[in-house]
């Protein structure tokens, strides 16, 4: 009788990643930066002072100690991500570390003066509105299996049919409704095109795209403003009463335009549709594989189709935003390519609702904090001049590429995203 030896494999120690490596780095360059502009960038005594419109001065801190002390957390942030034995909370560390960074940068803009924080947060929801849209939009298309870059078509179709039916029949409500259908008509044209006759799906999205921007400024210029309807008005801020008065988050959540409102109630609606619902899952089904839907009885196109139009009908409404919310008139191109900033945030997000949300939330903020700046406009150090408006105008794009770039190869899409589905 022999015996058999069995040789155990015992695991190496992990080896530091490139990812792991590049992020320790950044928290220590950007850490360092903190402790710069907390040395030359503040004026000894000054203090940062945020404030509520309600309850006033909420509290107040010393811009040159407190820059100080986040600069030195965040070093020693970065230096924690490169122990092997905090793997676990890498996480928690790297959160954590960008929310200290982002309130040391809020505390430097705002040193020497004061700040609204809760008006700041309320501009930052309402900057994020039309890409939380945007967004839905997209992972209704996607989670079935379409892509769906047309987004901005949609959105500048919407804009313009806001304020064109509006014009005509003199209603903002109706204006927003129809902005909502033509958004669902042009994704409806995008459905046909790459279900039907299985055009390549990016083609027809950029089909879409262009026929929107040519059609709505031929129209703009024809039509509309020969005929005075180019400029309807704004839909005004609902407030509802008691809840608006809370201190901090009354004015944040209570106070806002019909928009606004719309899309709280759809990440809501949506994200519950999606994923607890027998519906949600058989449009998922249709995106990560539909012949295995197929054989249990969904009409896989059908739940294309409808997914699809669904998707147009929310991003109509996130063009109105623009067109009824924002300038209350029409204005060529003036979706300015959020339709693709919100195609980042649903791919950030993860194809979720709740995902998209909350990195909508994250283009808002850089959106709200260059509206801000160019209003505190605070001194570089060292070259002692303003920071150029035209730089800050640029930081919500900036943004949106890093995004795209760190989540490359992390996030993935349905499976059968793109695919045309032949049934057999």
């Amino acid at each position: 009788m022999t015996a058999q030896a069995q040789s155990i494999d015992i695991p190496k120690a992990t080896e530091l990643s490139r990812k792991d490596l590049v992020i320790a780095v950044l928290f220590l360059i950007l850490g360092g930066l903190i402790l710069v502009l907390g040395g030359f960038g503040t004026q000894p005594g000054e203090r940062a002072i945020f404030t509520d419109q309600i309850l006033g001065d909420l509290f107040s801190l010393a811009s040159r100690s407190t820059l100080y002390t986040i600069g030195s957390m965040s070093i020693l942030i970065g230096g924690l991500r490169l122990i092997r034995a905090l793997d676990s909370l890498k996480s928690v560390l790297t959160w954590g570390g960008i929310f200290l960074m982002v309130f040391g940068f809020l505390v430097w803009i705002t040193s020497g003066t004061k700040l609204n924080i809760t008006g700041m947060v309320q501009s930052m929801l309402t900057a994020a509105t039309p890409l939380t849209l945007g967004a839905l939009a997209g992972i209704l298309c996607e989670r079935a299996g379409i892509i769906n870059i047309a987004i901005e078509g949609m959105m500048l179709s919407g804009a313009f049919a806001a304020v064109a039916f509006a014009g005509i029949f003199n209603n903002l409500w109706l204006g927003l409704l129809c902005a909502s259908l033509v958004g669902g008509l042009m994704a409806a044209v995008h459905a046909v095109l790459s279900i039907k006759y299985k055009v390549d799906q990016i083609i027809s999205g950029t089909v879409i795209n262009i026929l929107a921007a040519g059609a709505t400024r031929f129209l703009n210029l024809r039509l509309l403003e020969p005929s005075g309807l180019s400029a309807p008005g704004q839909l005004g801020a609902i407030r509802i009463p008691l809840l608006a008065d809370i201190p901090i988050i009354g004015p944040i959540l209570f106070e806002n335009s019909p928009t606004v409102f719309i899309m709280l109630i759809l990440v809501v609606v949506i994200n519950y549709v999606v994923f607890f619902t027998p519906w949600g899952l058989r449009m998922r089904a249709c995106g990560e594989h539909p012949r295995a839907a197929d054989t249990v009885g969904v009409h896989v196109n059908l739940m294309r189709y409808v997914s699809v139009t669904l998707g147009g009908l929310i991003a109509g409404i996130g063009g109105a935003y623009f067109s009824l919310d924002v300038v209350g008139a029409f204005e060529d191109n003036m979706t300015r390519g959020q339709g693709f900033v919100a195609l980042a945030a649903m791919i950030f997000g993860n194809w979720s609702p709740v995902g998209g949300f909350l990195a909508a939330l994250l283009f808002g903020f850089a959106d709200a904090i260059q509206v801000k700046m160019q209003i505190l406009r605070p001194i570089l150090p060292f070259l002692n001049v303003y920071i150029p408006h035209e730089f800050l105008q640029t930081a919500p794009y900036i943004l949106t590429i890093i995004v795209v770039a760190g989540v490359v190869g992390r996030s993935r899409p349905p499976a059968e995203e793109g695919k045309p589905y032949e049934k057999q």
